[in-house]
């Protein structure tokens, strides 16, 4: 079989339509900074209400981000049999994510030793963000890992549970916002 040497305009259409095939499986995965958005978002502000009306183990709401897990990955598992390309942003991404579900693990034996993780977590909504927006060139994550990247340093001069209120933020900034703008566009590439 003869290999076809390819001009460095064809070589350019190839990696961008590598990169748009990655864009769009992440727009169709919209769903999961949806769902990780509201989960953490509605858990943070109920531990936040739960605290102000003084209510004991306010931190208990979450319980319910195991079961978040299990349901992202019923939805990773039935997307991934409708992915037929395999390409090195979307494993780049896969990985990147993968390895922050890790830390956030490791977070959870942190907080029993009674360390404040708020900061360590708005950080790693940061880095995931930022570093997802990067690879598919998406601004909205972008922003919202530079939001979150100065949050996470704002977050050392608020006392107590007024920390939720930044993590809710950040919550709203890089998960939820972008997450409806991946939609659209997703919804708008459709069309």
């Amino acid at each position: 079989m003869e290999e076809k040497n390819i001009t460095e305009q064809e070589s350019l259409v190839i990696i961008q339509q590598m990169m748009n095939k990655t864009k769009e499986q992440l727009f169709d995965n919209s769903n999961l900074f949806l769902l990780w958005g509201f989960a953490a978002f509605i858990c943070t502000v109920t531990q936040y209400i739960l605290i102000k009306i003084n209510i004991q183990n306010s931190e208990a709401v979450w319980i319910a981000m195991p079961i978040i897990a299990v349901i992202h990955i019923y939805i990773v598992i039935k997307q991934r049999s409708k992915i037929k390309v395999q390409t090195y942003n979307g494993n780049a991404i896969s990985a990147l994510w993968t390895a922050i579900g890790f830390a956030f693990i490791s977070i959870v034996f942190f907080a029993s030793q009674k360390i404040n993780i708020l900061p360590t977590i708005i950080l790693l909504y940061a880095i995931g963000t930022f570093v997802s927006g990067k690879i598919i060139n998406f601004k909205p994550l972008v922003f919202g890992g530079y939001i979150s990247f100065l949050l996470s340093i704002a977050i050392a001069f608020i006392k107590d549970e007024n920390q939720l209120i930044l993590m809710a933020a950040a919550i709203l900034i890089s998960y939820i916002i972008p997450g409806f703008l991946l939609k659209k566009e997703y919804k708008n590439q459709q069309a």
